[in-house]
């Protein structure tokens, strides 16, 4: 019997706890019910004018970049395809024929060096020709182009 009296008394003790949490959680309940909330928005409302603000020069500036590319599209010009192919031909036609133009110029020097190397060759060949067909002109040659010394 005394563990039932004990578990009694813990019983009672439990209730006791209850009534009073309950008691509690009615005067809380109360005090919610006459509690005024006021809800200050100045934060989010500032927070929102700067987002407008920031959304009005975004906008503003789209405005002109839009405004710039219609200046430009209005003042641009197009061409045909084919007048683009046709330049392109041409020019680099124009660069072909200017290179090789200027290789031609740059090998003038080389040229006249091996035209005169021939014609010199040509010239001592016929030179050499002559004064073996005539060997008076080649003692005669000989002596003008060994003076002789005075004496």
């Amino acid at each position: 019997m005394a563990k039932l009296d004990e578990i009694a008394e813990l019983l009672t003790e439990e209730i006791r706890g209850f009534e009073n949490s309950v008691g509690r959680l009615e005067k809380l309940q109360g005090e919610l019910k006459t509690f005024r909330i006021e809800p200050d928005t100045s934060g989010i409302d500032f927070i929102l004018k700067r987002y407008n603000d920031h959304q009005k020069k975004a906008i503003e500036e789209q405005h002109k970049l839009m405004a710039n590319v219609v200046y430009y599209i209005k003042n641009s010009m197009t061409f045909p395809k084919w007048a683009i192919k046709l330049f392109w031909g041409l020019l680099v036609c124009i660069f072909l024929i200017l290179g090789f133009s200027i290789y031609k110029v740059s090998r003038i020097s080389d040229i006249k060096q091996e035209a005169y190397g021939k014609g010199e060759e040509k010239a001592v060949a016929h030179f050499r020709a002559f004064f073996e067909a005539s060997p008076e002109a080649s003692d005669l040659y000989e002596k003008w182009r060994k003076p002789q010394t005075k004496k």
